[in-house]
């Protein structure tokens, strides 16, 4: 499993109860080993959907006991092998990578023979995904391209395969969407989009909200906004999450603005550190984080007025818990530093 989410794990009980009657019809289906990186804080949801499923019914984990055998934990790197019970010398391998971002636990998984990697969450098959830790995220994607540069191209003939005009390129299969045939290319322009996104909400804040023609401008051209007016000494005007996202989501039902405030949350908190502050990746990697070159003169934004909810001793408002105060978090005013 790619990560705890419940659109994927939600169905493994039914599974497990359906391979359970056919090995009842047929003793040569064996067991299966349900394979996952662990994570303390969310694997108890798991362990709580298997509670009802017979034992019987998976392989467990020698070294645990209870639920919670039922749970093989990944280990990054790790590569699973199987061959055709035909023919021992045909064998198919994929390969773990911890990618977390998306979730604490998320991974994906690259299938050796192929050089396909299925993204889980990460990349989807349309559109942009959500995340829960920005700097992992971009720290993933990083990963992921660099490990896709280094393999082979997706052999024509792979289902996705691009067939024209893409060569050296690499098929991404997605937790959701369709097939993404230019694998690379998608990675790179994820982080392009975050880093595009995080110079869009520079260029809001050296503005006033309301003011409709600046917006559009700093929305449209953010780099020369940033570029002509980053160092003036002008008044920084507070903006709130609330005010970004009518600017950056105009289309959007308000109803999704706790959805998307989240992102943007996570850009506002990835601004408020220096690049020494942010944490390490749990994994090498050889690239600096993406991030635009302003962050090299520290801090570029920081809140001026803490939640009333606040957990912690921290500068940078805690994230919120539920509805109630993610609707505070929005009306904390956020100002340029620099």
């Amino acid at each position: 499993m790619t990560h705890w989410h419940h659109d994927h794990v939600g169905g493994m009980p039914y599974i497990l109860r359906m391979l359970e009657k056919l090995r009842a019809q047929d003793p040569r289906v064996p067991k299966p080993r349900i394979h996952k990186f662990a994570e303390k804080k969310t694997d108890s949801t798991f362990f709580d959907r298997v509670a009802d499923v017979n034992p019987e019914a998976y392989e467990p984990y020698s070294e645990s006991v209870g639920l919670e055998a039922v749970l093989w934990p990944l280990r990054d790197i790790q590569t699973i092998t199987v061959s055709d019970p035909e023919d021992t010398n045909l064998t198919s391998s994929v390969r773990a990578v911890f990618t977390p971002g998306h979730a604490a636990d998320h991974a994906s998984l690259l299938l050796e023979e192929d050089n396909i990697l299925m993204t889980g969450d990460n990349v989807l098959g349309r559109g942009s995904t959500v995340f829960e830790d920005l700097v992992m995220y971009l720290r993933s994607l990083q990963r992921s391209l660099a490990l896709m540069s280094i393999r082979r191209p997706t052999l024509p003939g792979i289902y996705g395969t691009p067939l024209a005009g893409n060569a050296g390129e690499n098929v991404l299969y997605p937790g959701h969407g369709p097939v993404v045939p230019k694998g690379r290319d998608t990675l790179r322009r994820y982080i392009k989009h975050r880093l595009e996104r995080e110079e869009q909400i520079l260029a809001l804040l050296l503005g006033t909200p309301g003011d409709k023609t600046f917006s559009t401008e700093a929305m449209a051209f953010p780099e020369k906004i940033l570029a002509s007016y980053q160092h003036t000494k002008q008044p920084r005007h507070p903006w709130t999450l609330h005010q970004l996202i009518e600017v950056l989501y105009a289309d959007y039902d308000t109803k999704m603005y706790p959805a998307v405030a989240n992102g943007l949350f996570m850009h506002l908190k990835k601004l408020s550190r220096t690049l020494e502050e942010l944490p390490n990746a749990p994994f090498y990697i050889a690239d600096p984080l993406p991030t635009t070159p302003w962050t090299k003169e520290g801090r570029l934004v920081r809140c001026t007025r803490l939640p009333s909810f606040q957990y912690t001793t921290e500068s940078i408002p805690d994230a919120a818990r539920n509805e109630q105060e993610w609707w505070e978090l929005m009306s904390v005013p956020w100002v340029l530093a620099v």
